[in-house]
């Protein structure tokens, strides 16, 4: 695992975890433009990393315990800002989770409402794995021309920026594990609690409507956060095709936080 940090002349720490199934070097110009204003820590999944081909995924509890621990002895356990796009919202959800940690604001953009099955039988999930990791192994692991511009469509993203997106030399079992140890596994949202909690969706894609289906479930539960949607963009777009945007709508929410963490402690 490699961290790739950017503007540490800054005071305020945001953490960055990238989706699943990409590079990190998809998100080097957004975390160079978020330079500007913070001191921006970039993950680089295992498994996922071209310049770690040797490396395998493990699971979204290890890569939030091993950043964990990076803060914690590099950082004093402080995040100001935490964000993840897509599969990095389930890494988010882990780390959320970590007592050690003080994060101020948090932020899930693209998550899916959906929760892993729980599947109890070790046969069980390997045939969960089959169908639906085999699927994204397929259409995006080993993605050609064709299967790149279907991404691109769904999306709602350009065919050139689905290009530099998509990594496609990872193994079969570093995507397994993606999806492997995290059924079963529920969504925390007790641990919402300890932080200021941002959902967003840019609503444009049709995968994006699908991932925010529950959206409405969980508002009328009460569960903690605060919510936006983005009507002109899709999945991940703000945070890949508008950076300059994405600097000033992280700046607002963490900003935010910080007003309601100081009429707390007044």
């Amino acid at each position: 695992m490699k961290y790739f940090e950017f503007g540490q002349e800054n005071p305020e720490i945001m953490v960055l975890f990238h989706g699943g199934g990409i590079s990190y070097k998809a998100t080097l110009p957004t975390a160079r433009i978020l330079a500007k204003k913070y001191h921006v820590i970039l993950n680089a999944y295992d498994g996922f990393n071209p310049s770690e081909p040797e490396t395998e995924y493990k699971s979204a509890m290890d890569e939030a315990r091993r950043m964990g621990d990076y803060i914690l002895e590099n950082y004093g356990g402080k995040i100001d800002i935490l964000y993840g796009i897509s599969y990095g919202c389930r890494v988010v959800n882990e780390v959320i989770q970590d007592e050690r940690l003080t994060i101020t604001t948090a932020i899930m953009d693209g998550m899916s409402t959906k929760d892993y099955p729980d599947i109890k039988s070790e046969w069980g999930k390997n045939l969960y794995c089959f169908f639906l990791t085999g699927l994204f192994f397929v259409v995006m692991g080993r993605a050609g021309e064709k299967r790149m511009k279907f991404i691109a469509k769904i999306t709602g993203r350009r065919y050139e920026d689905a290009k530099e997106l998509i990594y496609t030399k990872a193994t079969w079992k570093s995507w397994k594990n993606q999806d492997y140890y995290l059924i079963g596994r529920k969504t925390n949202f007790e641990a919402f609690k300890k932080t200021d909690m941002y959902i967003w969706h840019g609503i444009k894609s049709s995968l994006e409507q699908k991932l925010a289906r529950n959206m409405k479930e969980w508002q009328d539960a009460g569960y903690v956060f605060t919510y936006k949607i983005f009507t002109d963009l899709g999945h991940g777009g703000l945070a890949g095709e508008q950076p300059e945007r994405f600097l000033e709508e992280i700046t607002s929410a963490h900003e935010n936080s910080l007003k309601k963490l100081a009429e707390q402690t007044k």
